[in-house]
């Protein structure tokens, strides 16, 4: 057993996926921060994001539904049948459980994003953007998002069988399932979410799906890493 404490080794397991993804991860920041200057620089581009926002604004929970079932099943999909390095054994197992949970988390997400403009207001100063950005990452995903998403993936790595994902559980939930997936979330998802929020709000939902699929690759990968034997 290692002689390491366990918030250590969480941490590192967290550190290691998001490094083993640091290159994507830096090119997602980027396309964010393109997409938003693009948005509200460039005409064509703003007139071509307006069937998104017109179809979230009139659709609402079902077309976050539906983006998230494509984004966090179907398009991670191609890639895990595309890359047999990360093919789980039940493939299409897991690209219809990711659909399914992705397009849940859409919806709570949709609603989430409604109330956070009810309680900051539309405008995209730094003051806001970090507000929502705060309330989405270290309260919405902290306490809600990260230990369902570390405790689903971790069943999802362990073939979707109760008995095994049971028996090589981590001894502490937290240490050993939430805290990796947090460190890899905020990695992710800080930079990100600051795009995110500056769009108008019926595209905030939509746009974050693109993200969505990156982060369900990794989180994958977290849940596959993720070892009894690794925290004491």
């Amino acid at each position: 057993m290692s002689n390491e404490r366990p918030v250590t080794v969480a941490l590192r397991i967290g550190f290691r996926s998001a490094r083993a993804n640091a290159v994507p991860m830096v090119v997602l920041w980027l396309l964010a921060a393109a997409t938003v200057w693009t948005y509200y620089s460039v005409p064509a581009v703003t007139a071509a994001f307006e069937p998104l926002r017109k179809w979230q604004a009139e659709s609402g929970w079902r077309a976050a539904l539906l983006n998230r079932v494509f984004f966090n099943g179907l398009l991670p999909g191609v890639f895990l049948l595309a890359v047999p390095s990360i093919r789980p054994r039940h493939v299409l197992l897991v690209i219809a459980a990711q659909a399914l949970w992705g397009g849940c988390w859409g919806v709570a997400t949709d609603f989430f994003f409604r109330w956070l403009d009810v309680l900051f207001g539309s405008g995209r100063d730094f003051a806001t953007l970090a507000c929502k950005m705060m309330m989405d990452e270290f309260g919405f995903t902290l306490f809600l998002v990260a230990p369902a998403d570390a405790a689903f993936f971790f069943w999802a790595g362990r073939d979707f069988s109760f008995a095994r994902a049971w028996r090589e559980r981590p001894k502490r939930f937290f240490h050993g399932l939430v805290l990796p997936n947090l460190i890899s979330n905020w990695c992710v998802w800080v930079p990100v979410s600051l795009a995110i929020f500056a769009f108008p709000l019926p595209l905030q939902v939509q746009l974050s799906g693109f993200a969505a699929a990156f982060w369900t690759l990794m989180c994958l990968q977290i849940g596959l890493r993720t070892k009894n034997t690794e925290i004491p």
